[in-house]
């Protein structure tokens, strides 16, 4: 019925990266309103449940519950009895050798053979953005950035992160050095030349689920598709834009 009417359910790419950018907005704010909707069911000040209002955008602890009196709560008469969705900023970042040359890519174990993308990682607490770039980046890779510039974001409703892109500078000599033995999330890092990088998004970019693009070789480089922003940065870098003078 539904395919009569054109509709059709996600398949091979949950996360919707192959949707077209109105589609993906309305796809993004669905799917994060949902997940946190069904992770806080319950009141962090006094533990009842909550009820979902504004077409699931707000939480509250209600006085009453099916016309009778409930637990007192801290929260309400104020405006803290509202409960929003919540966010969480997560750096992203491409990071360039000290000469400009080449671009540090990781991959995970779980990812389809020679796919790499850029380091990321939440950024904690009290911690500037330029700040947790650098630890991500030494925790991951081993490597030490100096330079910071922030490029661009995008919301990642999986769950209900907000992506800060950045291009950062590894310090040179030991700096580019990479060691995987501070954090055991990557399976691999590597520093990968501009040309091979340059390649890659032309012939080597495509959703994870889905085969590479017509052209591509098997056993180079493969990255993200051009609608995430991993790809978005790491163009940035092919085309030299973090070398170019910021206003």
């Amino acid at each position: 019925m539904e395919e009569e009417r054109g509709h059709v359910f996600q398949g091979a790419s949950p996360r919707g990266m192959g949707l077209v950018a109105g589609h993906a907005a309305m796809y993004g704010q669905a799917r994060a309103l949902i997940d946190w909707n069904a992770r806080n069911p319950f009141c962090a000040q006094c533990g009842q449940r909550t009820i979902s209002v504004h077409a699931g955008t707000k939480r509250v602890c209600p006085p009453t519950d099916g016309g009778k009196d409930r637990l007192p709560c801290a929260t309400r008469g104020t405006v803290s009895n509202l409960s929003f969705p919540r966010t969480d900023p997560t750096v992203i970042m491409a990071i360039v050798s000290a000469d400009g040359t080449k671009v540090l890519l990781g991959r995970q174990r779980r990812w389809p053979k020679y796919w790499y993308s850029t380091l990321a990682g939440f950024q904690e607490p009290g911690e500037s953005i330029e700040e947790a770039v650098r630890r991500e980046v030494w925790e991951e890779s081993g490597v030490t950035v100096g330079r910071v510039v922030l490029h661009s974001s995008q919301p990642w409703p999986f769950p209900a992160s907000l992506m800060i892109g950045a291009i950062g500078q590894a310090v040179a000599g030991d700096g580019e050095k990479i060691f995987l033995g501070h954090d055991a999330e990557l399976e691999d890092a590597k520093w990968f030349p501009l040309e091979e990088v340059k390649e890659a998004l032309e012939k080597g970019a495509s959703n994870m689920g889905e085969q590479a693009p017509e052209g591509y070789v098997e056993g180079a480089l493969r990255l993200p598709p051009q609608t995430a922003i991993a790809n978005r940065l790491v163009n940035a870098v092919v085309e030299g834009w973090w070398t170019m003078p910021k206003i």
